[in-house]
C-alpha cells in the first residue's frame, strides 16, 4: 500500500506523523520534493532508525516554494517525471499544502490526481483552518482521491465537531494512540 501524506498547509506535522506511521507501523518513507534542510527524511530517520528511507524524488537547496527554487538553482525537472519507489509499504510526504506547486505548471494535487493513492490529510487548529480544512478535503474529494483519514491537530471540540459534521470523513486527533486508530482504518481498506 502506498498512501500520500498530504496537508493543508506547511507546517501542520506531516513530517512527524509520517515518521510515527514508519516507526510504528512498519512503512517505508519517501518524500516527493525537498525544498531546504534540514531535510524531513533526516527528521524521520532520526524517530524511525530502523525505516527504510528512499531519496527524495526532488532535492532544492532553497526552503522555498519548489517553483521558485528551481528557477533560483536553475534546476530542470518535470513533476510528472518523479517517480515513486517500489515498495509494499510507503509513504509518500508532500510538501505544503495540496495547491503548493510541485514545477512550474503542476501541484501536489495535480501529482495526486495523476498518481492515484488513497491520502491521510493533516491539519492543525487556527484561526481559518475551518476553511482551508473543508477546501481541503472537497478539492481531494472532487479529483476523487481517497481520504483516508484526517489527522487533526486541536484542543477545540468546536473545530473537530463541525469538520467530522461537515464532511463525513473519519477524523483522528494528532495523539498518543494516533497510529493505532490509522492501524483500524487501514486494515479496512485494504
Amino acid at each position: 500500500m502506498k498512501i500520500y501524506i498530504s496537508g493543508i498547509d506547511t507546517d501542520v506535522g506531516k513530517t512527524y506523523l509520517s515518521a510515527r506511521i514508519c516507526k510504528e507501523l512498519g512503512f517505508d518513507y519517501f518524500k516527493l520534493i525537498q525544498a531546504g534542510t534540514p531535510k524531513d527524511s533526516e527528521v524521520v530517520a532520526e524517530f524511525s532508525p530502523k525505516t527504510k528511507i528512499f531519496k527524495e524524488g526532488v532535492f532544492l537547496q532553497t526552503p522555498a516554494s519548489p517553483h521558485k527554487g528551481r528557477i533560483l538553482e536553475n534546476l530542470s525537472y518535470k513533476a510528472f517525471d518523479i517517480q515513486i519507489p517500489q515498495s509494499e509499504k510507503l509513504i509518500i510526504e508532500l510538501a505544503g499544502g495540496l495547491f503548493s506547486p510541485l514545477d512550474d505548471e503542476k501541484t501536489m494535487i495535480d501529482y495526486m490526481s495523476a498518481f492515484k493513492h488513497p491520502t491521510i490529510l493533516v491539519a492543525k487548529d487556527y484561526l481559518g483552518s475551518i476553511n482551508h480544512t473543508l477546501l481541503s478535503i472537497e478539492a481531494l474529494k472532487q479529483r476523487d482521491i481517497k481520504i483516508l483519514a484526517l489527522i487533526l491537530k486541536t484542543q477545540d471540540t468546536f473545530s473537530k465537531d463541525f469538520i467530522s459534521n461537515y464532511a463525513k470523513i473519519p477524523i483522528i486527533e494528532f495523539e498518543d494512540k494516533v497510529c493505532e486508530k490509522l492501524s483500524k482504518i487501514l486494515e479496512n481498506f485494504s
